[in-house]
């Protein structure tokens, strides 16, 4: 499910405050299956954000579309991208913070 204008512009802010105050401008997304349902995390320097930041999760949360759109405004760069495990549906995507 895609954010809304003010909830993109909030996830947004929210990266931002953790890579100003983390010192690192590398963000990693990572999805997998585990058990009966997809999961996903952002991360950056190895904290998830969603723990430490008030990041929405679920089917309420941010989603790859997201960080897309982010890509497309110029606030994220894509620098790696894993294949998709065709059995876990694991993947690994980095991005440069600008």
């Amino acid at each position: 499910m895609a954010l809304n204008n003010i909830e993109l512009e909030n996830f947004r802010t929210k990266i931002k405050e953790a890579s100003e105050d983390l010192k690192i401008n590398e963000l990693i997304f990572h999805t997998e299956w585990i058990f009966d349902g997809p999961t996903q995390s952002l991360k950056i320097g190895g904290v998830m954000l969603h723990n430490h930041y008030n990041f929405p999760v679920g089917w309420e949360g941010y989603g790859i579309e997201d960080l897309e759109i982010l890509e497309q405004q110029g606030f994220l760069k894509k620098t790696f991208e894993t294949e998709k495990d065709p059995v876990t549906l694991e993947q690994v995507t980095k991005y440069l913070i600008i």
